[in-house]
């Protein structure tokens, strides 16, 4: 059977954990570790300055007091009772694209499996609005678990090149047997939005990220628009830190 380490960057308790356990659990062994709270915008960041501790729920879930990396790192060195074939991140609140993906604590998590040498995927549902507008809808985290079931059943996944990431976006829509899946390019959101300032009675500001209020038109290749299509967007994503490292890196989708 599949084993599989699964983590995200929302935390232990998060519904989109919670849903591709359940439907992956009859599929493949798991072992589930992740952050005690939500830590969505942490990237690849790491705990250097504080130890962790460990805490087992009613679930069989296991949080760590640490960033998505390090329950990646630490759950497959110290906590995971067998090696993993494979790395799922997820499935996170909202879509992971473009310039996001140097912030996002999902592919952090993923890209940590990549630098100890495992298969790994990022899986993201698309919410291209906030929690509390009002044109929010929550994500549909069954679709982008299926997805991984069926990718994961019927195809090669985990004989991919651990060098890469597998950076994987749903739409909002129901899973079906209709649904495209495209492999794709790391598209742009364009220049980030400058921070909304507030200041209260005493004159003191405060400062907070904002979102980007812009959509530059994308290729057709790429995450953004494939995704704005209702397809399914496959970005493999391989960070390389030095010109000498380049290394011609394929990827496709391998049935089975």
């Amino acid at each position: 059977m599949l084993k599989i380490l699964l983590s995200n960057d929302d935390g232990y308790d998060a519904p989109g954990i919670k849903v591709i356990f359940e439907i992956l659990k009859d599929f493949a062994e798991i072992f589930v570790v992740a952050p005690e709270v939500n830590h969505s915008g942490a990237g690849c960041s790491i705990t250097t300055n504080k130890p962790m501790t460990v805490q087992k729920h009613k679930n069989g879930f296991l949080s760590l007091t640490g960033k998505p990396a390090d329950c990646v790192y630490v759950g497959i060195h110290e906590l995971a009772p067998w090696t993993p074939d494979i790395v799922i991140s997820g499935v996170n609140l909202g879509a992971n694209m473009g310039e996001d993906l140097l912030y996002s604590g999902t592919v952090g998590a993923a890209l940590e499996a990549r630098g100890l040498n495992y298969p790994s995927i990022a899986i993201s549902a698309a919410a291209f609005h906030q929690p509390g507008s009002q044109d929010y809808m929550d994500p549909n985290y069954e679709t982008a678990a299926y997805v991984v079931r069926d990718l994961l059943h019927n195809y090669k996944l985990e004989e991919i090149d651990s060098s890469l990431v597998l950076n994987i976006n749903t739409p909002n829509v129901d899973f079906s047997k209709d649904l495209q899946y495209v492999i794709t390019t790391v598209g742009t959101w364009d220049s980030r939005s400058p921070p909304e300032v507030q200041q209260d009675e005493t004159g003191l500001k405060t400062y907070w990220t904002t979102h980007r209020d812009k959509l530059p038109k994308n290729e057709e290749n790429s995450d953004i628009k494939t995704l704005q299509d209702n397809k399914v967007s496959i970005s493999p994503i391989f960070p390389e830190f030095s010109i000498n490292n380049k290394r011609n890196i394929s990827f496709q989708l391998e049935k089975r």
